[in-house]
């Protein structure tokens, strides 16, 4: 089942192995839980994703960290769940998003 979220991300990297094995990952950040008493500040999450995914990002790079709309897909990787980020793109809503803490000139 595929969701969409949106996440603020603020990188992301991609490998190629000799034995033919490729991949990504996306790297967000959220802000804590404010009734999570063990937790201040932002935390940060690591996502698999596609070696292709850095290809959507490039049009964002100057820009990150900066908020995206994420279409994931949850998997299980040695017993727990996962996130798996399928695509990414500007955010489509209206409504208020995060917005990075310094701005710069938007197209």
């Amino acid at each position: 089942m595929i969701n969409t979220i949106q996440a603020h991300v603020i990188g992301a990297s991609r490998y190629s192995m000799d034995n033919g094995v490729k991949g990504a990952k996306v790297t967000i950040m959220q802000p804590s839980a404010p009734d999570n008493e063990n937790q201040l500040g932002n935390q940060v999450s690591t996502m698999s994703a596609p070696y292709e995914i850095l290809d959507q990002l490039h049009a964002y790079a100057p820009h990150m960290p900066c908020p995206l709309e994420l279409d994931i897909e949850f998997r299980s990787s040695g017993g727990k769940a996962t996130m798996h980020v399928l695509a990414a793109r500007k955010p489509s809503g209206t409504g208020s998003q995060p917005q990075p803490a310094a701005s710069g000139d938007k197209k």
